[in-house]
């Protein structure tokens, strides 16, 4: 029997979902167009506030690397167009899976609270808040090609066995599409990692960073 899907988080549960990841940056943003690559580019760009008045995590708020050469620091290749060209669709499954690995492995200085367990109720969780009908993307590339998924409840609960091996090509799969800014490159960010969610209301991104 399929498993029931996470529940739609209120403010108090995502904002514990966000507390347990620790990613380095996690902001949502209204959608107002049809392609919503112009929406995460907004937010990418900080140039938006959550529609809900949520908590929002920025661990590089205040940065003294935030300058006019690199506003965005430390992305760069943030406009739709890049966008397009960096971001692969994955399915709710894959990004819940990816989602727990780029915080457990890369999220912001080893902040995240809690077991392997619980990082995963912690990606389904902030996940849901877009809704059943939410579509999503990441910038490894590709993944479509790995992953097989045809699970129209596509949640990660009552299934070991499937989301052992989902995990697992997961951490195979780490081909890049990099937005990282040079002067990040030149700070030792070697990559960058996100798993974006779109609503028909919002837009979500969750932005981790493996730093040498």
């Amino acid at each position: 029997m399929p498993s029931p899907s996470v529940p739609t988080p209120d403010a108090a549960a995502w904002e514990g979902a966000l507390d347990t990841l620790g990613p380095w940056l996690a902001a949502v943003g209204p959608r107002r167009h049809a392609d919503w690559l112009q929406d995460v580019s907004a937010v990418l760009r900080l140039d938006t506030r959550d529609p809900r008045g949520w908590h929002t995590v920025d661990q590089h708020a205040g940065s003294p690397s935030r300058t006019p050469q690199a506003p965005y620091y430390p992305l760069a290749l943030v406009d739709a167009h890049h966008l397009d060209h960096h971001l692969e669709l994955i399915t709710r499954r894959e990004a819940a899976m990816l989602l727990t690995r780029h915080c457990a492995e890369y999220g912001g200085s080893g902040l995240h609270r809690g077991s392997e367990a619980a990082l995963r109720a912690a990606a389904r969780t902030a996940l849901a808040r877009f809704g059943p009908a939410a579509e999503f993307a990441t910038n490894e590339d590709p993944l479509t090609d790995e992953f097989v998924d045809d699970d129209p409840i596509d949640d990660l609960s009552g299934d070991e066995e499937r989301n052992a091996e989902t995990a697992e090509r997961c951490r195979r799969t780490l081909a890049v599409s990099c937005l990282t800014h040079p002067a990040a490159e030149r700070d030792g960010y070697i990559l960058d990692l996100g798993v974006v969610a779109a609503s028909e209301t919002e837009v979500g991104v969750f932005w981790n960073y493996f730093i040498d």
